[in-house]
């Protein structure tokens, strides 16, 4: 199941989600074309290794790019490394589909500060699991899937358009986040060199993070756009709107004058005309 879209606009121009993207993707091409020992090398130096994070065990010297005072760095640079093409791919696509509305939700630079403090996050309870791991850990899953957990506290019943059974759904927010995470601690147990706690554990960040860095005016468990409050940046005007008061005359204010009607027609007292014949009804 991929999303696709969602039906949550936003109310500004998500520029640090289109930042985080486009670095994501500048540096996988730079590493890209860099020989092949040089990219092991630089994700090796660089991806959040358990046994380095906690200090347990030096990095090998030939390996070190940053320097052994700031080692502690790599669960951020580890943020910005991928594997390959459907590893960039997959987490870009889910970044581009549900941060703009945290970003939104946020601000620009509370959305940055958010998202490195998931990825770091996630970093540290996957290192935290296997403390003396030697293996490096790379992604910006982690990140990104604090972003998700984000958005199932704020936005469960937005709508989201994936891509199943080869063809497109609209799902509800909640079934579509609900599916992802209860597939990530299903895989708990299986192998491969997936990083599930990463995921899950940035998921966790993800959702107590939300209460802090959102926007005051942003609610909790909404549908989107359909039950935002205004947003503060937001101008919104009002056409007034003249109203009469109750028992007003429909056709406007009474005319003063000798032309006024101040009595019903009906309630004017008739008088006999003194005139023979004028007002009488004529006889067969």
């Amino acid at each position: 199941m991929l999303p696709i879209k969602d039906n949550n606009p936003t109310h500004i121009t998500p520029y640090v989600t289109y930042v985080l993207i486009a670095a994501n993707v500048l540096v996988f091409l730079i590493i890209l074309v860099l020989p092949e020992e040089i990219q092991g090398r630089t994700k090796f130096a660089l991806g959040a290794i358990p046994a380095v994070v906690f200090q347990t065990k030096d990095i090998f010297a030939d390996h070190a790019i940053l320097p052994d005072s700031i080692d502690f760095l790599s669960v951020i640079t580890s943020q910005f490394l991928h594997a390959g093409w459907w590893h960039l791919i997959g987490n870009m696509l889910f970044l581009w589909v549900f941060g703009n509305n945290i970003e939104d939700a946020m601000g620009r630079w509370r959305f940055l500060i958010f998202y490195l403090l998931c990825g770091v996050g996630a970093a540290l309870i996957n290192a935290g699991i296997k403390p003396a791991s030697e293996v490096p850990t790379i992604g910006a899953s982690g990140a990104i899937s604090g972003v998700l957990g984000a958005y199932l506290l704020l936005y469960p019943r937005a709508k989201v358009m994936v891509f199943a059974l080869y063809m497109l759904i609209p799902l509800p927010a909640f079934i579509v986040l609900g599916l992802w995470i209860f597939m990530q601690i299903a895989n708990l147990g299986g192998g491969g060199n997936i990083a599930w706690w990463a995921h899950i554990g940035g998921f966790a960040v993800g959702m107590v993070l939300v209460l802090p860095f959102k926007r005051r005016h942003v609610k909790l468990f909404g549908t989107g756009h359909l039950n935002q409050t205004a947003h503060p940046d937001t101008i919104v005007t009002t056409t007034p709107v003249e109203t009469k008061p109750e028992g007003a005359n429909p056709w406007g204010p009474k005319i003063n004058g000798p032309w006024a009607q101040k009595t019903p027609y009906s309630a004017i007292p008739r008088r006999r005309s003194i005139i023979p014949g004028v007002g009488r009804r004529k006889k067969d």
